[in-house]
């Protein structure tokens, strides 16, 4: 197989024929064992780039163009030497070389952040980053408690940077699962053995329905009656007796968050759950009313998850204490599980 052209390897790797794009590095350029902070960001570049399963997804991660991104993992072919990956027409893939490339990467970037930590705990200085996720609207009902925990933590960790992020119970699920996420807080759409969840406060549901629904001035409606008109899919029904609660309804709307299930609730279309502290703003101006909240009444349990597996960083480790303890002194104490 030919080798790249020197007027071809400047374009972007997208560009180029699949034979081009899968074919052999320039020889003489290998890796010789020094790491250099080039490689580091390179290798990072890699890292996201596989984890992301290509180019195009990794776009936005690294907020850089498919053309920066493709340069990027050329270059570090070209400093080590060898073929990491297939990509262009036939959609990327790892080579041998890259499988065995991505392990040694991701096992280095695990132990500069664990000599970091080290040095961290040793000082009492902490550094690094923390990623967490929230799950939509939490801010409703829990503002309190992770106000008070991200205050206590940045004052005495100023040198430490925090991201939050807001996603769905399966995004929130997600995040933590692919290491996007140090930990998330959220209701779990699943139990999965590869999360440990810590109980950290419960939250009611009670049916409502909209002003124009045909239930609205029905305030003893009969539950078979109830059970005729369409509901909002919840996003978690993993809980048995819900579960039966929930069946037999007609599940005709789906929504990822409260604020969109409250705006098909107040469609007059359907029935859908919602937090009485939510939705207690429209019930004062007469827009939803609770639906025979002596028999379609739940609750969501909202937990601290985080990987089993993974290496937990110091100030992740630091600012998870500070979440629990927060959670502990406005809902009172939750056991690990």
């Amino acid at each position: 197989m030919p080798a790249t052209s020197d007027a071809e390897a400047a374009l972007p790797v997208d560009e180029r024929s699949d034979n081009a794009a899968a074919g052999p590095v320039a020889p003489g350029r290998g890796f010789r064992g020094a790491v250099s902070d080039v490689d580091l960001r390179l290798l990072k570049v890699f890292r996201v780039v596989v984890e992301h399963g290509g180019f195009g997804p990794a776009e936005v991660v690294l907020d850089k163009s498919k053309s920066a991104i493709s340069l990027d993992i050329s270059g570090l072919e070209q400093r080590l030497g060898a073929t990491l990956c297939t990509r262009g027409r036939g959609g990327f893939a790892l080579t041998a070389e890259g499988q065995a490339v991505y392990a040694a990467a991701r096992q280095l970037f695990d132990d500069l952040a664990a000599f970091g930590d080290r040095v961290a705990t040793a000082t009492g200085r902490l550094g690094g980053a923390v990623t967490v996720f929230l799950v939509d609207n939490i801010v409703s009902v829990a503002a309190e408690p992770i106000a008070t925990a991200l205050g206590a933590f940045a004052r005495r960790h100023p040198r430490v940077a925090l991201t939050l992020e807001s996603a769905t119970p399966g995004g929130v699920e997600a995040a933590v699962l692919d290491g996007r996420a140090d930990f998330g807080i959220s209701v779990l759409p699943r139990a999965l053995a590869e999360l440990e969840t810590v109980p950290l406060f419960r939250e009611e549901l009670v049916l409502y329905c909209g002003r124009d629904h045909p239930l609205f001035a029905l305030a003893d409606a009969p539950a078979d009656l109830v059970r005729t008109h369409a509901l909002v899919k919840p996003a978690v029904t993993d809980d048995p007796v819900f579960a039966a609660m929930v069946d037999g309804f007609p599940l005709r709307a789906s929504a990822s968050n409260l604020d969109a299930r409250v705006l098909l609730v107040l469609s007059g279309a359907y029935l859908g759950f919602l937090p009485p502290h939510y939705a207690g703003a429209w019930v004062a101006r007469g827009e939803l009313a609770a639906v025979r909240p002596d028999l379609f009444r739940t609750e969501n349990e909202f937990r601290l998850i985080a990987r089993r597996a993974a290496p937990h960083a110091a100030a992740a480790r630091a600012l998870r204490r500070d979440m629990q303890a927060a959670f502990q002194a406005a809902f009172g104490e939750a056991d690990e599980r």
